[in-house]
């Protein structure tokens, strides 16, 4: 295949790719695109390093702590989940992975913190969360665990679909010489990609318990978390802060 033609089919698959990821607001449009993708990828030989258009870096939050909030890693670590990436927490949050996804990490993060301020002030006009700071923590908690459940159950769903279109496929025999072994995914994949250039110099420690009081606060923080539109908030669109479940 000529180098122009070859260029045009990987652009061609990257998109796939990225539409493979809208899963919560198309997902049966991403399934169509990842089955299409996993197709090409088999059937030209292309491999993840062949899709990667950029170097690996680094985007922080743009804000610094004395500590970093619960509620802030907590966050942090529902974003870094949803664009393939590593949550780096020190005085800030750092995400680190390929540099679009950590580009586009920043900006969710914005998107949501923001979001989380705005309606913790709605519900403290309403009267639903009380004034206080330890009110507002709960709030915040609530609001970014709920964030992190879905970030979760979205990403576990991705893999699933990614694995058993892969495992279903009758075209691709067991010795096939594509780099994704069958029974895996691509998001597997380029996470490990992404671990193995991006944890230079960091030390992974046990995750920390959240604390936080259960009250009228936290379940406002939590309902409103798990009804935030988690799609791309980076078009420039005037997007709803909240979509109804």
């Amino acid at each position: 295949m000529k180098t122009a033609d070859r260029e045009k089919l990987l652009t061609r698959i990257r998109k796939l790719y990225a539409m493979s990821r809208e899963s919560e607001s198309s997902p049966h449009e991403a399934e169509i695109a990842m089955r299409r993708c996993q197709s090409l990828m088999e059937k030209f030989g292309v491999t993840e390093s062949d899709l990667e258009t950029s170097e690996f870096g680094a985007s922080g939050i743009g804000k610094d702590f004395r500590a970093v909030p619960a509620y802030v890693g907590v966050l942090g670590s529902a974003v870094a989940l949803l664009h393939d990436c590593i949550c780096v927490k020190s005085r800030s949050i750092e995400f680190r992975g390929f540099s679009i996804d950590a580009e586009v990490a920043s900006l969710t993060y914005g998107y949501l913190s923001e979001v989380m301020e705005r309606s913790l002030k709605l519900r403290k006009a309403d009267g639903s969360v009380p004034p206080g700071r330890s009110a507002s923590f709960d709030y915040r908690v609530g609001f970014s665990l709920a964030v992190l459940e879905r970030a979760r159950k979205i990403d576990k769903d991705r893999q699933a679909a990614e694995a058993a279109l892969r495992n279903n496929r009758p075209d691709t025999p067991p010795d096939s010489d594509s780099s994704i072994p069958r029974g895996s995914s691509l998001t597997i994949r380029k996470r490990e990609i992404v671990r193995e250039n991006c944890m230079e110099g960091l030390v992974t420690g046990r995750p920390k318990r959240v604390r936080y009081r259960s009250g009228n606060a936290h379940s406002a923080g939590s309902d409103d978390g798990s009804r935030v539109s988690l799609d791309k908030q980076v078009t420039g669109r005037n997007n709803p802060a909240l979509q109804e479940s």
